[in-house]
């Protein structure tokens, strides 16, 4: 029952975008006579004096105005201006850390661009393109939205598929061509099973249908050798599966596509101290479907992080009061963001400071200014990459989902920012009633199929920005954030109601189980660890008094 995201993303139209990048880059044109006449000012006071070293402040603010129309100038319609505005940039680098007297040489150089960027200012600006980024306007599910397993061409009459995918919690629907379900075409997640020699035409089908951004296709093949899986990749699929579908590799595939599907935005911390340029980047990412949040001032970085839980940072290689350098430094240092991608941002194209770069912690160097589909590539990449890799050591190894340590992370973590913003987080713990009389009667490999159902279903009601984990055995624990324990209540009754209807069909005859769940909120107990504990003894209620209910600290109380 995934209901309204919650996300900060502003849902930005393709033609809504374009009017605020052209405000911006209006906003720009207007500074530049101004930044000019600022440095033909500082440049006039520093000429008067060129014994005094370059690391002098009046130097600094030169070299601060040269590195910000580099930068930014290419990205906001203003190509030449990045042009003439880089060697600038470059030598009063080299100037700076070079710390002595300018020579008459030098002076004749800076002389010279300050002209030729002068020039460059005083040609018209270009129209920015963003026709070559897919726009994805997010829209709020519906309550009864699910994600949906296609089949094409022959895989729609294999009876053992149907089944297979039915069994393990996949709404199943066999199509042929023409138009595909509703629910689908109004926007709901869905993955395309095809035959591997099937693919292009799939994929053609859902151009047709006007699917083909939002709908992977996976390849179905014989055997899985490495030309058919090359095949599949030609042929632009998702991923691949092989005859016979083995059960475990078919959920483990296919949940982690609807995961990606259905996952929050990828959530940017930008470090970035140019005010247009900082916003130029947030409305790019923010039109490719990601959530930005910007940071001008570093000190500030350490809490901005601790409230986002950012997938990847964008960070300026040089931010005022300190470094991009630095600044990733001081990030390492918390464990919490050791692996949390850094890509610093600037104009310096040297492999020396590259490198150290690297060395410090960076995972990539982009050279502004950058064009808005590399940015969006490269943010994209990096941190799709970095959500899988946490999944390999946060996530439990059978359902997927969050480990018992890291889902109490994240219930640490949302608490401190329903803090910030004074709003409720509810913890709720799930628990399959006589799951241990299911293992000694059917076996482990159905107790394992039964885990899998039970996965499917609660990530599969839940909102994209609630949190789930396996917080032991057969135990699960559910995060939902900016929540009442009113409305939590409810969810979890129709998430009991849901699981006692399903058939779980075996080789010895088909079964129901029931689960019991406690639940309890914050602000109305303050810490994790008691908030844990309290929906803990609430589950426990809720098994000793008969199974098969929710019990809270509410309705507990006032039993």
């Amino acid at each position: 029952m995934p209901v309204a995201s919650g996300s900060s993303v502003d849902k930005v139209t393709p033609e809504t975008l374009a009017e605020r990048i052209r405000a911006l880059s209006e906003e720009f044109a207007l500074t530049l006579k101004g930044n000019l006449e600022e440095m033909r000012s500082v440049w006039a006071s520093i000429q008067t004096d060129t014994s005094s070293l370059a690391s002098a402040p009046n130097f600094v603010r030169m070299h601060e105005i040269a590195h910000s129309l580099a930068g930014a100038g290419k990205s906001l319609g203003f190509p030449r201006v990045s042009q003439a505005a880089a060697p600038l940039d470059s030598l009063f680098r080299l100037l700076r850390e070079k710390q002595s007297p300018l020579t008459e040489e030098e002076v004749d150089q800076i002389n010279l661009l300050i002209t030729d960027l002068e020039l460059a200012i005083d040609i018209p600006g270009e129209q920015v393109r963003l026709d070559i980024i897919h726009p994805h306007v997010e829209e709020s599910p519906d309550q009864n939205s699910v994600f949906h397993t296609l089949l094409f061409a022959d895989l729609s009459e294999n009876g053992d598929a149907i089944t297979l995918l039915k069994d393990v919690g996949f709404e199943t629907t066999a199509v042929t061509g023409g138009s595909p379900p509703e629910r689908v075409s109004r926007g709901e997640p869905a993955v395309l099973l095809s035959p591997l020699a099937s693919v292009a035409e799939a994929r053609g089908w859902l151009t047709q249908c006007g699917l083909e951004h939002d709908v992977p296709v996976v390849a179905v093949g014989e055997r899985g050798t490495f030309h058919e899986r090359l095949d599949s990749v030609r042929q632009g699929a998702a991923d691949f599966l092989f005859l016979p579908l083995d059960r475990e590799d078919v959920f483990s595939r296919l949940s982690a596509i609807e995961e990606r599907l259905m996952a929050p935005p990828i959530r940017v911390v930008i470090a970035e101290d140019d005010q247009t340029l900082a916003e130029f980047y947030k409305l790019t990412l923010e039109h490719a479907g990601m959530e930005a949040k910007i940071v001008r001032e570093p000190e500030t970085i350490l809490n901005e992080l601790a409230g986002t839980a950012a997938d990847i940072i964008l960070m300026d290689l040089y931010l005022g009061s300190c470094t991009g350098l630095e600044l990733a430094q001081i990030v390492r240092q918390f464990s919490a963001y050791t692996t949390v991608p850094i890509l610093f941002l600037s104009t310096e194209s040297r492999i020396t400071l590259q490198l150290e770069a690297r060395h410090l912690g960076a995972d990539d160097f982009l050279v502004k200014p950058l064009k808005p589909a590399q940015l969006v590539s490269a943010v994209m990449s990096r941190a799709q990459r970095y959500r899988d890799l946490k999944k390999l050591t946060d996530r439990d190894s059978l359902t997927g989902l969050l480990n018992h340590t890291n889902i109490l992370r994240s219930l640490d973590r949302e608490i401190s920012s329903a803090a910030r913003t004074e709003t409720h987080v509810v913890m709720a713990m799930v628990d399959i009633d006589h799951f241990k009389k299911v293992n000694d009667t059917y076996g482990h490999a159905v107790g394992d199929q039964v885990l899998l159902r039970v996965t499917h279903l609660i990530r599969n009601r839940l909102r994209r920005t609630d949190l789930v984990g396996r917080y032991g055995g057969e135990e699960f624990a559910v995060v939902m954030p900016n929540t009442t324990l009113e409305t939590a209540t409810a969810i979890l009754e129709e998430l009991r109601e849901a699981c006692a209807e399903i058939d779980h069909n075996t080789d010895q005859g088909s079964f129901k189980i029931t689960f019991s769940a406690g639940a309890a909120d914050f602000p109305n107990i303050e810490t994790g660890n008691e908030l844990a504990q309290a929906a803990d003894e609430c589950l426990y209620e809720a098994k000793r008094t008969g199974r098969n209910k929710v019990v809270t600290v509410q309705n507990r109380a006032s039993a």
